[in-house]
């Protein structure tokens, strides 16, 4: 049985997902922007009352992945804040202006965020080299990748998905996400192998 992560924009919904049948929760705010960090009330809130794993969003804005001096020293003091909070896992990625993964950038936040698990988010998207970048994560640590598999949902990328899920093997997990429901979940998973999947629907409306 695959792990059903709910995406979830407030500690209202994440308490519905986990009603729901959720096995996990991502936590952000403000899902028009894809989901950015939400506030330090907001974790310590769901953390008290929800008891289902988890994993913080650590995104310090809409838009790209390339981040300033400040907005990742932001982020390493957020995830810093996770850590002290016993959190089981963040949420983040960085990449180059090359759309590339940023690796010193990546290192100096996955040392601050140990020992939480990692999730590099659909950041990964906007990589060319996809099955390099899994190699790169995977040789950081990295517990799993959250990704589409390309453009537009996961449901029309499985093949794609597919074969991400059997290049990364054993090494990290690929977690599909993106237009994936209560009502096409298994179909997703039983097409592209994978264990886990991600969405804001992913147990039903919230």
């Amino acid at each position: 049985m695959p792990i059903y992560e709910a995406c979830v924009g407030d500690l209202e919904q994440a308490k519905k997902a986990a009603a729901l049948g959720a096995d996990r929760i991502e936590l952000c705010a403000d899902l028009a922007e894809g989901g950015i960090t939400p506030s330090l009330g907001v974790i310590v809130l769901a953390k008290r009352v929800v008891k289902i794993p988890i994993h913080v969003i650590i995104r310090p804005r809409g838009g790209d992945f390339v981040y300033s001096a400040d907005e990742l020293q932001a982020m390493r003091i957020d995830i810093l804040k996770c850590r002290e909070l016993g959190v089981a896992g963040v949420v983040f990625g960085v990449l180059d202006r090359g759309n590339r993964i940023a690796r010193p950038e990546m290192q100096e936040l996955l040392a601050a965020a140990r020992p939480m698990k990692v999730t590099f988010h659909m950041a990964f998207d906007e990589v060319a080299e996809r099955r390099e970048a899994i190699d790169i994560l995977a040789g950081l640590g990295v517990e799993r990748i959250l990704t589409r598999g390309g453009a537009g949902s996961a449901p029309a990328n499985l093949a794609a998905l597919r074969e991400l899920v059997e290049h990364a093997g054993e090494r990290l997990i690929v977690m599909p996400g993106g237009g994936i429901t209560r009502v096409n979940r298994e179909q997703v998973a039983a097409a592209t192998g994978a264990v886990e999947l991600h969405g804001t629907r992913i147990v039903g409306a919230l």
